[in-house]
Formats: structure tokens, sequence, C-alpha cells
């Protein structure tokens, strides 16, 4: 009886400690700032209305005090930002480009209302520095993976290839992939937020990483990674989700074998064409 409790005794710490070691990882982002006037001084009671673009939903919020503002657990994708505040313009950002895992920042300056009712800001003037925490990350989107000559589609359709496109990766003859100069078994895989980490050695699970055409991000972070990902490196993937617009695509991988040799004793060459 004492050997039968212990047994249900140990599957059960094992049974928590797998699944503590298997929790996942959020891919939302969020979005902060603060409204102030002209003067600098904070707006305090602005409302704000962010609207994801992908699928026409909407969050609202209300600044505080001190004319910040906090959108949480957001998913990656295009935003529309409108600030409206009484005794001023409407403050406008038309697209705003949320990536995985990212912290924006968008702090708001107010004008006072003239003819021009609504005050549009654009956010394609430049790169976005990331100054809430000092994490370094790279981006890609699906434009990216599919168009970046990275030759990997003839023979699998796994997209680690992209990994040999990100600045501080590299990649040993075994395949072993590091990040930001840390040990291989320092790099955290996961697709939208479930780990894909091969424990029995080092990379990730070959068959848990979507075909390229799923993908709508995939990214790379290093140094500073935050406490819930407790590795030094980390490569999310994030497939896409529905929109009410219509969407597809499809590719053709050719090689071209007009000086390959024939498979001996086959009287024919390889076949090189592969479309989906």
């Amino acid at each position: 009886m004492v050997s039968k409790l212990s047994t249900l005794l140990l599957t059960i710490v094992f049974f928590i400690g797998f699944v503590q070691g298997a929790s996942a990882q959020s891919t939302f982002g969020s979005i902060v700032g603060v409204v102030k006037d002209p003067g600098e001084a904070s707006v305090a009671g602005a409302q704000i209305t962010l609207t994801n673009l992908d699928e026409h939903t909407q969050r609202n919020a209300v600044t505080d005090t001190n004319g910040g503002f906090e959108f949480v657990n957001l998913k990656p994708g295009l935003y529309e930002l409108l600030i409206h505040a009484d005794g001023f313009s409407d403050y406008k950002v038309p697209s705003l480009q949320l990536d995985a895992r990212q912290n924006l920042r968008l702090d708001a300056a107010m004008k006072l209302p003239t003819s021009t009712q609504t005050v549009e800001v654009s956010s394609d003037a430049g790169p976005v520095i990331n100054t809430e925490n000092g994490t370094i990350g790279d981006s890609k989107d699906f434009q990216q993976i599919t168009g970046l000559p990275v030759n990997y589609r003839g023979a699998t359709t796994s997209p680690l290839a992209m990994l040999s496109t990100v600045p501080g990766a590299q990649q040993d003859a075994n395949g072993n992939v590091s990040v930001g100069g840390g040990l291989p078994s320092q790099v955290q895989y996961s697709v939208d937020g479930s780990s894909t980490v091969n424990i029995r050695q080092n990379g990730a699970l070959g068959n848990m990483n979507p075909s390229s055409e799923l993908i709508s991000e995939f990214k790379v972070t290093q140094f500073n990674n935050n406490a819930e990902f407790a590795q030094l490196g980390d490569v999310t993937i994030s497939t896409k989700s529905g929109t009410e617009q219509f969407h597809g695509s499809g590719f053709e991988y050719l090689q071209n074998d007009a000086f390959d040799s024939e498979v001996r004793n086959s009287g024919d060459k390889p076949h090189k064409a592969r479309s989906a």
C-alpha cells in the first residue's frame, strides 16, 4: 500500500512539473502613451479609441490624471488610434504596426481647434525606437519571409531558415543555432505562444513549425528578454488569423536541371519542380 501511494505521489509531482515546464508564452503586445496639451501639461479624461484594422474591432480607454493610457493583450497587426479631448482637435494615427510581444509607445501632443477638426499623424516617418525595455529584436512579416532569397523550399517548408538573415544569429555545421552569443540550449522556440523546443536535443521540433504561407510574423529577440521566456534568445512565430478581407497565396519552386546528370541506371533526372 505504501509503495502504491509513493508511486502515485511521484506521478503527481512529475505531472505538475511537466505542466509548469510546458507553459505557454504570450505573443500579445501593448500600446502605451501620454496625452499632453500644447503647453506640455497632461490631458486627463481624454477618450481614446483603438481600432484593429484587420478585424475591425475596437477597444476604448480614458487617460488617467497624468494623461497616461495603456492597451494590453493586443494581437499583432495594424491599428488606428483616435484621441478625443474637449477643447482640442481630434488626434488620429491612421496606421500603427504592432509586432508580436512589442510594447509600443505613442505619446500624443494635442492641438487647439482650428478649421481642421482632426490632426492626422503618419506613423511611417521612420523606424520606431524602443524606449520601453532593453530587448533587441528583429521582425519579418509575411512579405519578407516569402520574398527574401533564402533557398529552403526545395527541401522543406520550415521557416526557421530565416534565422540566417537575423543579425546575431549563427549556425554551426551540425545545425545548432546560437542567438546573441548564447548557447544553442539558450534559445526558446514557440508558435502562437506554445513551445516547440526539442527537449531531447538543441533546437526546435522540425514538424511543429508551420509552412511559410501560414506565417504572419517571424520574430527573433535577444538580450534582456522578459522573465517569462527564461532564455537568452527567443524565436516567436505568429500564424495568420482570419480577417474580413479575402486573402491567399501560392508559389512554385523551380530549379533548372539543364546541367544535371541522370540518376545512374535510371535514364531520368531528379524532379525539381514543386508547386502548392
